[in-house]
């Protein structure tokens, strides 16, 4: 769990999102500018990926969001059975269900 709290602090590796759902690649961007920071999962040929943004990830499985200068105040709260509910929600995109 230290690790993932690392990361959200200072994220190596983010993915594009914002804007919105089927939105063409050039178009989303890095880093939204608002200070979130998010965890979401995505459908992959191997099963769900786990990513990081900084931007609203739409169209993927949102499962945390915490303020980047913040991260420890969101693991001291977070509802665990509403995360892992979040598996089963695609955030402003069609659902795919994983076979």
């Amino acid at each position: 769990m230290d690790g993932l709290k690392v990361q959200m602090k200072n994220p190596m590796f983010v993915t594009k999102g914002g804007v919105g759902y089927g939105v063409d690649e050039t178009l989303k961007v890095v880093d939204d500018g608002k200070g979130w920071v998010w965890l979401a999962a995505e459908m992959s040929p191997g099963g769900l990926a786990i990513e990081l943004f900084k931007s609203v990830p739409f169209g993927k499985r949102a499962l945390l969001v915490a303020k980047q200068s913040d991260v420890e105040e969101m693991f001291s709260k977070v509802n665990w059975a509403v995360a892992l509910g979040n598996i089963e929600k695609t955030f402003g995109g069609p659902l795919i269900k994983q076979r």
